[in-house]
């Protein structure tokens, strides 16, 4: 895992300590946000857009940093939800010499650990394994067939949708969707420690229209309808009175 620069990560402690200033929290059935992500390595705060300009020294366009995302930043939404995708790749066209280095790193890494006594029984059995399957290959390379896959670590990664006005004046919307950072773990070269690198997520909401629905098709019955000043309602319907001055 490439070591990220200093000057691509920020201080997250104090970045926490300025978020309990300013964070709100949503509910799904109060706010028009779906169900909220429950994951330990995801973490992630809402903060008003009135507060939206204490975090602009961080807003590096085209170079974020690496600990830090501001998920919408000048875009604050009026909608989300979050969603989660499992994320994987696979390499058919590994040929036997690829094959037979990457067990022969794995095999190598083992044995040099069994020798401080530090292999459970199931590595134990794994680097019984990787040998037989090194001397097989070793006879016969063109009885077997590669491929490399990250499927069965089954990754996930979150995402957030959200809508927001594109104009001032508050009448057309889009609708955008932004990956989040995760927590992510990594085994210390000098030990068997796993050490977690913190990353977190700042997602920017519109507290006027976070709580109400803003139709697609963007009609504006609904900022109309606040410039009456009573409402008699009858039946499914309801007059609207205001004054003609």
């Amino acid at each position: 895992m490439a070591k990220a620069k200093q000057s691509d990560l920020l201080p997250l402690p104090a970045i926490r300590q300025l978020l309990k200033s300013c964070t709100t929290l949503l509910q799904p059935l109060t706010h028009q946000v779906s169900a909220l992500p429950k994951e330990t390595d995801l973490e992630y705060y809402f903060v008003p857009a009135e507060q939206m300009e204490l975090f602009r020294p961080y807003y590096r366009p085209g170079k974020p940093f690496k600990n830090l995302k501001l998920v919408n930043f000048e875009r604050p939404a009026i909608s989300l939800t979050f969603y989660n995708k499992h994320k994987y790749k696979i390499d058919r066209g590994i040929k036997p010499d690829s094959a037979h280095d990457i067990l022969k790193e794995q095999r190598d890494n083992l044995y040099a650990r069994s020798f401080l006594d530090e292999l459970t029984p199931g590595q134990h059995q794994k680097l019984q394994d990787i040998d037989s399957l090194l001397r097989a290959i070793r006879q016969s390379p063109d009885q077997f067939q590669f491929c490399v896959s990250n499927y069965h670590h089954y990754y996930r990664y979150w995402y957030c949708s959200f809508r927001y006005f594109e104009d001032t004046e508050e009448i057309k919307t889009g609708t955008a969707n932004e990956h989040m950072l995760k927590h992510t773990q990594r085994t210390d070269e000098r030990s068997t420690e796993k050490l977690i690198n913190e990353r977190l997520n700042i997602i920017f909401i519109d507290t006027k229209y976070i709580t109400r629905p803003v139709p697609y098709d963007n009609k504006l019955i609904d900022r109309e309808l606040e410039t009456y000043t009573d409402r008699v309602n009858f039946g499914k319907a309801a007059l609207y009175i205001r004054s003609a001055e």
